[in-house]
């Protein structure tokens, strides 16, 4: 089996018109072990028989000649064009989602209403997604409080008070170019639920229908902060320069403005799964 980089340069080479090629260690391996192409140089010369022999290798070995397999193709794609399912790299779990209701409510999703177990959730294809019924989503940030955001109280206004709950994702699960894609199909306001600090406002802070950020309602949330069981300076000493330019410029009426100013004023954060251990209800700040 070849490597992906030597099969995409054979390929250049005999769907090409010239003779000359550039020497790399792989090719100049491949020309000694199959006596195909001259070396001179830096450089291989492959005549049109050369070619002819290179094609037969490869359709022999069961790949495509015509075809570029590469990462955006499923490891299913990948079979049609080469015996190699992971050939060109990318994400096995690509445009897929982690999503739940709130609380102990049915996930509404393509007209039906499905009932999860608590600390479950439904890992779906974006693709599959036709309608839900929802009137809100909540972006949530650790999969801690994803896992177990059954437990959290919501007080929230008529119109997102049905929300659907999506991890942000990790690098294996419901990453976050999937489910930014996601957010602009279903399109609903989105409320997120993050860690209050100065990182967890600047990743959500530009996210197309933002509506609200999800936090304990002001008296709770001074509390965390003059506490220093809660309180986490080091999130706020570690993040400040990277994050309070974009902070500090954004208009008055955004819906992170008025958390930035306590962040700010404090200088410290709070992480969420505080508000988990201490079974505090959260508001939106808007």
């Amino acid at each position: 089996m070849f490597n992906h980089r030597l099969l995409e340069k054979l390929k250049t080479i005999v769907n090409r018109d010239e003779e000359r090629f550039s020497q790399t260690v792989a090719l100049t391996e491949f020309c000694k072990d199959f006596h195909i192409g001259k070396i001179k140089g830096k450089s291989v010369f492959f005549s049109g028989d050369d070619k002819e022999q290179i094609k037969k290798i490869l359709t022999n070995k069961g790949y495509s000649i015509d075809v570029s397999v590469d990462s955006s193709m499923s490891r299913v794609e990948k079979l049609n064009y080469g015996p190699n399912e992971k050939a060109g790299g990318g994400s096995l779990k690509r445009n897929r989602v982690s999503i739940k209701a709130s609380g102990n409510k049915p996930l509404l999703l393509n007209g039906e209403a499905i009932q999860l177990p608590a600390m479950s959730h439904l890992d779906i294809d974006i693709s599959q997604v036709n309608n839900t019924q929802h009137n809100a989503v909540i972006l949530v940030e650790n999969y801690e409080n994803f896992n177990r955001f059954s437990e959290s109280e919501l007080q929230l206004p008529t119109h997102c008070n049905n929300p659907m709950v999506i991890y942000r994702g990790d690098k294996n699960e419901s990453r976050l170019d999937a489910v930014l894609s996601f957010l602009d199909l279903i399109k609903l306001p989105v409320l997120a639920a993050v860690d209050i600090d100065p990182y967890g406002l600047v990743n959500v802070m530009g996210i197309s229908g933002l509506s609200g950020v999800l936090a304990p309602d002001n008296g709770a949330l001074d509390k965390l902060f003059l506490s220093p069981k809660t309180c986490r300076v080091d999130l706020y000493e570690r993040h400040y320069l990277s994050c309070h330019s974009s902070l500090d410029n954004l208009p008055e009426k955004h819906v992170c403005k008025n958390l930035w100013r306590i962040i700010k004023a404090n200088k410290a954060g709070v992480v969420q799964e505080q508000f988990l251990t201490l079974k505090l209800p959260l508001v939106l700040w808007y």
